[in-house]
């Protein structure tokens, strides 16, 4: 699956497949999944699990525009403009993105086969 996620005024094209779960375990040495559940249980409220959301939603994004992108996750960084993070809109349309790039990979319920009589 492909898209283009408009970051600020820079325009970032994500490419998600299978592959993406093991560039994601090459690069940061963590599982993608087992990380996103970390996000889900984290409290925002605190700053430490603020810290760690951003990170790893950063990470996603940085490992999706691989493909079209040779920059290291540091360059990558570097390129962000973090304004993004207090715009209620922008912090929409990332998440919104991670989730139909990622929503892919969810297992989906197995149709029950008719039992033959």
């Amino acid at each position: 699956m492909e898209r283009t996620l408009k970051l600020g005024d820079k325009d970032y094209r994500l490419h998600s497949s299978l592959f993406t779960i093991i560039d994601y375990r090459n690069v940061f040495s963590t599982e993608l999944f087992s990380d996103i559940k970390k996000i889900e249980k984290s409290s925002i409220k605190k700053e430490d699990d603020l810290s760690t959301v951003i990170d790893t939603i950063f990470r996603i994004i940085y490992v999706l525009n691989r493909p079209f992108s040779k920059q290291s996750y540091n360059d990558f960084l570097m390129s962000l403009d973090f304004s993004l993070l207090s715009n209620q809109d922008e912090l929409e349309n990332l998440t919104n993105a991670i989730g139909e790039m990622l929503g892919t990979f969810q297992k989906r319920p197995t149709p029950k086969q008719p039992t033959k009589k």
